[in-house]
């Protein structure tokens, strides 16, 4: 029986796979090639000014992690090679009429003042201060655009893969602060995919809007 099983479902792999259609019209360097195909199936502006700056400052940017009941807030958020980026996948699958890509982000540096709010059920929140400068080796950034919303870059769905555990300095600005922080990085990871699904839509936005095609998808916070 369960040998049964496993053949029908490989028959229904193979099916599948039969109906996908996978094109890939350009060379993944060619972003004025993707930026036509996108383009020809959306409302982006192929004139872009063609580069992300290496170094910018963000004012304030927010995010949450639910899982720890907490909020956060950056202030004078310093981006470093975010222009390092690179597209390392772009294709079009025919069956399911949707777009993929993924972009890759080596080596960024995120430095900030930040505010960490924590949330207690009947309680007032509480509020820690600190320093912090992270390094992520590889933030991988996929975004699917469906041709149904006509390929729209700012509702599309983007997961940020956090590939390896960033490189932290922590600078605690009082006591209660570093009594508060842990050292325990046992949850550093799920803390990291709840950060950085926030963080990979602007980052998206901005290297798309600044190389490939200007979708004009707002960054609160954000100078472009």
């Amino acid at each position: 029986m369960g040998l049964k099983i496993l053949l029908i479902l490989f028959c229904a792999g193979v099916c599948y796979a039969g109906r996908t259609k996978i094109i890939r019209p350009c060379d993944l360097d060619d972003y004025k090639c993707i930026g036509d195909n996108l383009s020809a199936n959306s409302r982006c502006k192929t004139k872009v000014k063609g580069y992300v700056s290496p170094k910018y400052v963000v004012d304030k940017f927010k995010f949450e992690t639910p899982i720890f009941n907490a909020s956060y807030v950056d202030s004078g958020l310093v981006v470093r090679n975010h222009d390092k980026c690179r597209v390392t996948e772009f294709f079009f699958n025919t069956v399911s009429d949707r777009v993929v890509m993924t972009i890759d982000c080596p080596f960024l540096d995120l430095e900030s003042d930040r505010t960490l709010i924590q949330h207690r059920s009947f309680s007032e929140d509480t509020y820690y201060d600190f320093h912090i400068r992270a390094t992520y080796p590889m933030l991988r950034i996929t975004i699917n655009l469906p041709s149904i919303t006509h390929m729209d870059l700012c509702s599309a769905s983007i997961y940020t893969e956090v590939t390896d555990l960033p490189n932290l300095h922590i600078d605690p600005k009082n006591k209660p602060t570093a009594n508060y922080l842990t050292k325990d990085l046992t949850l550093l990871y799920l803390y990291e995919r709840e950060n950085c699904h926030w963080r990979g839509p602007p980052l998206a936005y901005i290297f798309i809007d600044s190389l490939i095609c200007d979708y004009g998808c707002p960054t609160p916070g954000y100078r472009k």
